[in-house]
């Protein structure tokens, strides 16, 4: 764990050892309660961050706090319906097969995101149909999620692009 403090600045920390991030997510005192400005870099890194991982004014579920039961009751939802698909998702259902394939290195590289998208997008979504433009819509927000651009201003030219990409991603 790395951090860089600049008094009434900036204080971030960069966690990127697995134990370390599992043990910050498991933290009580940590939680997605964002009402509070903090020092300038950090806010607007974090108001960057709420932008990209909203939808139409709402925060995703990953960035609502720990005890919001709106939250809480989608996650029991989501769980009960995985739950339900994990002996299908264990014994290889057919949808496996082109990833299975790609494996085995069968089948173009630029095909695997979008195989790997419909698999995941499928488990949430039975409507989900990834293609060349929801797998493009999902590196856009990886993007901006991973940017190192802090200002602003200088992300502007990619909100079009970020808020088409969450509709794909999300309509699919």
């Amino acid at each position: 764990m790395r951090r860089l403090k600049i008094p009434g600045l900036i204080d971030l920390f960069e966690v990127s050892d697995p134990k370390e991030i599992s043990a910050l997510a498991r933290a009580p005192h940590l939680d997605r309660r964002f009402e509070t400005a903090t020092c300038p870099v950090n806010w607007l890194l974090l108001k960057r961050s709420l932008k990209v991982l909203s939808f139409g004014e709402h925060r995703f579920p990953t960035m609502m706090p720990r005890d919001d039961a709106q939250r809480a009751s989608r996650q029991q939802e989501l769980w009960n319906t995985l739950s339900e698909k994990a002996a299908s998702i264990k014994s290889g259902p057919d949808e496996l097969k082109p990833l299975a394939d790609w494996v085995r290195g069968v089948g173009p590289d630029a095909q695997v995101g979008v195989l790997v998208q419909q698999l995941l997008g499928q488990l949430f979504s039975s409507k989900f149909i990834a293609n060349e433009e929801s797998w493009s819509a999902a590196k856009v927000l990886v993007t901006a999620l991973l940017g190192q651009t802090i200002c602003p201003s200088c992300c502007g030219g990619l909100s079009a692009a970020k808020s088409d990409a969450r509709s794909v991603c999300l309509l699919g």
